[in-house]
């Protein structure tokens, strides 16, 4: 899976926003996820491979370490091979497993005591902020140092909801109706507390300096 791309606080889409399509499933996930669902480790093994690189990101965006990170990637597979045989076959993997990883997330930072401590040094973290897009303004400013150390300042201040959907929506670039359905929020609720991050990370870090 590719890593996420940019730091889009700025990109609000407007109230008519289009929602994607109905997904449908990899059928190579599935046949990976009813191998694994009999035992087969190799498949197993798959699975944790296409997905342990956006797990680990999902950790570092909520302001875990690397290390950390990792604990709960291994911590959230650990539980998908206990529970595998209940996933029903055909549905989306990535959206039960997210749902997973989330709580492993957040029980690793209860057990870290990190709250809000996002390293923006991390070059894990370096490589989602970087700009990628012509006259990308915002991007350009998250190099500058001291504007990172108030990235992260901001981050900690929003509430357990506006982080997580943010994370998902603009660091990790899922469809507003997946987040819905990882979180098991309607769209609304999804794209409310979306607007209200953004919001408060565009007024806090781009306020003047006094």
């Amino acid at each position: 899976m590719d890593a996420p791309k940019t730091l889009a606080i700025d990109a609000v889409p407007a109230s008519g926003e289009r929602e994607s399509a109905p997904a449908l499933e990899d059928p190579r996930i599935t046949a990976l996820v009813d191998r694994a669902k009999t035992g087969d480790e190799d498949a197993f093994a798959d699975l944790m491979r296409t997905y342990e690189s956006r797990i680990i990101g999902l950790g570092l965006h909520m302001g875990l370490g690397r290390d950390d990170a990792q604990d709960a990637c291994q911590e959230a597979f650990v539980r998908v091979f206990r529970h595998i045989g209940r996933f029903e076959s055909g549905r989306i993997f990535f959206k039960w497993l997210y749902r997973i990883a989330i709580h492993a997330v957040y029980h690793q930072l209860a057990r870290a005591r990190r709250h809000a401590a996002m390293d923006l040094e991390d070059p894990a973290i370096q490589a989602h902020l970087e700009d990628r897009t012509p006259g990308g303004a915002l991007q350009a400013r998250l190099e500058e140092k001291q504007l990172a150390t108030r990235v992260r300042q901001c981050l900690g201040g929003l509430s357990r909801q506006e982080r997580i959907v943010f994370v998902l929506r603009d660091l990790q670039e899922i469809p507003t109706d997946e987040i819905g359905a990882i979180l098991r929020l309607s769209t609304v609720t999804v794209r409310r507390h979306c607007m209200a991050a953004r919001q408060k990370l565009r007024s806090r870090i781009l306020r003047p300096k006094t």
